[in-house]
């Protein structure tokens, strides 16, 4: 009898990619003190214009890597800073702020190879030092002062942006115990709780989540009683730096003189999640500025090289480049969508779903059979079946597992 398979991931990948970039805010820091936004400085308050973070993003990077998407984290309101006593001037609106901020962050949204996350209303408070700076989730008492500014920093969002984010970020990885039941009672579809630093190494010992197995630290969980999806953190961003951007120094000289070597133990994270089928979750900042004069660490400057080779690295693998949004569908449908196949009957089978998770989406089966070609969907269409995987949309009715080419 022929056996069928939900695909783990789209398409039958190893690992989707989920390319994260903190904090793009209607917000830039006078580093120099010039008066003018500078590149580096610009954190989204220069929209996609000269010296802006978002055309550095896709003129350096983006644009050598079309198959990559994007989603951008955003904390909607005005922007905290880092310290009571800055060395540099920050200047910050909320996103919703005018037309033109409206229109941009709006328009990023609304591009199929991007999506904009929540990430809080101002990031957090800050204290008389930058080590005093306190999160955002950190600062809530309950979970019902967690849910009203929250609530009320989605309402901000929908204003620019015209619909709910459906998932999203705590500021600094960071929260309390009352955080996650305030993002359940939200209605968020997905969240980022935790940086998982060190996936290339199961030995490792700082495990983020309270996780001491990596194979399921590294993967997607839930919480809540709504069963939010929580997506890993796993890379971070600037991975390659040693080997793409040595210091000036012997160590450096002797990082170049070792560059192949030094590489290939530094892609053994990447190999680790893709050899265990793990999520691919590169964490980047949109800008290094700081109004404490400190450098905001990753960031897409200082890491481009490293990016770049990352990037370059997996186009030879079988991935999957995803939206945070993208990827939780697909997760819910794996997860709620059931195979059903009767007995005498080979080659027809059904999906049973719940009708919210069913819709037009799409879930990847691999069939495990000599020479299946195409599948014919309950509306009469069929879809070809490529090296054993067939993306199917999710339907009420029968499909029929067929031989041969497609007429």
């Amino acid at each position: 009898m022929m056996h069928l398979e939900k695909c783990k991931w789209f398409n039958g990948a190893d690992s989707p990619v989920f390319f994260m970039i903190d904090d793009l805010a209607n917000t830039w820091v006078d580093v120099n003190h010039n008066g003018i936004p500078d590149l580096e400085e610009d954190w989204g308050y220069c929209k996609n214009g000269e010296n802006s973070s978002f055309r550095y993003l896709n003129e350096q990077i983006l644009r050598h890597f079309p198959q990559v998407k994007v989603t951008f984290f955003v904390p909607v309101g005005v922007r905290a800073g880092m310290s009571d006593h800055p060395v540099c001037r920050q200047t910050s609106r909320p996103i919703n702020a005018d037309e033109e901020s409206r229109a941009f962050f709006r328009g990023i949204h609304r591009h199929p190879g991007y999506e904009l996350a929540y990430h809080g209303t101002t990031h957090g408070r800050t204290g008389p030092n930058p080590e005093d700076f306190i999160q955002e989730w950190e600062l809530f008492e309950s979970a019902e002062e967690a849910l009203e500014r929250t609530l009320e920093g989605i309402s901000v969002y929908a204003d620019a942006v015209g619909e709910r984010p459906k998932g999203g970020k705590y500021c600094g990885y960071a929260g309390n115990d009352r955080s996650d039941e305030s993002i359940d009672r939200a209605g968020f579809i997905w969240w980022c709780r935790y940086w998982n630093r060190g996936a290339g190494d199961p030995a490792m010992k700082r495990i983020s989540g309270g996780d001491p197995d990596p194979l399921t630290n590294y993967d997607i969980k839930r919480f809540g009683e709504g069963g939010v999806i929580d997506i890993p953190s796993t890379v971070d961003g600037g991975l390659l730096n040693g080997i793409y951007r040595p210091e000036a120094s012997l160590k450096g000289m002797a990082k170049r003189f070792l560059k192949t070597p030094l590489r290939r133990w530094k892609l053994r994270e990447l190999d680790y999640l893709l050899e265990n089928r793990l999520v691919i979750g590169i964490q980047e900042h949109i800008s290094p500025a700081r109004d404490d004069g400190k450098r905001q660490s990753p960031n897409i400057f200082d890491d481009c090289g490293s990016l770049q080779a990352i990037f370059r690295y997996l186009e030879g693998k079988n991935v999957w480049y995803c939206t945070g949004s993208e990827l939780a569908d697909y997760v819910n449908l794996r997860d709620h969508v059931q195979v059903v196949t009767y007995p005498g009957e080979e080659r027809m089978f059904t999906l049973e779903h719940e009708s919210r998770y069913g819709n037009g989406g799409i879930l990847s089966l691999k069939l495990d059979s000599s020479n299946p070609a195409s599948i014919l969907l309950p509306d009469g269409t069929a879809v070809r079946v490529t090296a054993g995987i067939a993306n199917l949309p999710v339907m009420k009715g029968e499909y029929f597992i067929r031989e041969g080419e497609i007429r």
